[in-house]
């Protein structure tokens, strides 16, 4: 039996988020929650991953990253603001902006087994990163040309985010869905 986690009965193996890079992530957030009743959003400015690997380079772009939950999915929005190399330039040059990745949650018990086993049916690892919780990240796509194409088509992502979830980093996300729970309706960005 999967592990089931505080943040709204997703269990381990189990897509929880769909991220979506966009142009401006503060219009993309009033949109969510004026006309989608998606709120309040956790967001963080100006964020520069710590431990970002991308491709072989750890030169990494600043970002706005904003999520809330709507119902039991979170949905992330991710605006870059300069031309960095990154698994999200990578995809707004190559499909421009939208639905970018699915995040799958994944005990942290069961992180690196899910992990090899994506890695044997033949994806690659694209961009990797260490949470501020200290919980690992994973980004990873098939390697091959075609599996990738088929992936995108099949999937309309084109991404896995495999998010590994510790105590810290369940603590943080049970904090954005309980936000969600009790939300007042016109907080667009809670403190």
């Amino acid at each position: 039996m999967k592990k089931e986690f505080s943040f709204g009965g997703v269990k381990s193996g189990q897509i929880f988020q769909m991220g979506l890079v966009v142009p401006d992530a503060d219009a993309s957030m009033r949109f969510y929650a004026e006309t989608m009743g998606v709120g309040p959003f956790t967001c963080k400015r100006g964020f520069k991953a710590p431990d970002g690997w991308y491709r072989g380079k750890s030169d990494m772009p600043e970002l706005t990253l904003a999520m809330a939950y709507s119902g039991q999915v979170v949905i992330e929005v991710i605006q870059q603001h300069d031309d960095t190399p990154s698994v999200y330039k990578e995809f707004i040059d190559k499909h421009g902006y939208g639905l970018h990745h699915f995040g799958v949650a994944v005990a942290g018990e069961e992180y690196d087994k899910t992990l090899k086993e994506y890695h044997d049916i033949g994806f690659e690892d694209v961009f990797t990163d260490t949470l501020p919780s200290g919980a690992r990240i994973y980004y990873i796509s098939p390697k091959a040309d075609a599996a990738r194409t088929a992936f995108r088509n099949e999937s309309g992502v084109g991404y896995l985010e495999l998010v590994e979830i510790i105590d810290s980093e369940q603590s943080f996300l049970k904090s954005v869905y309980d936000s969600a729970a009790n939300w007042d309706g016109k907080t667009v960005v809670r403190a």
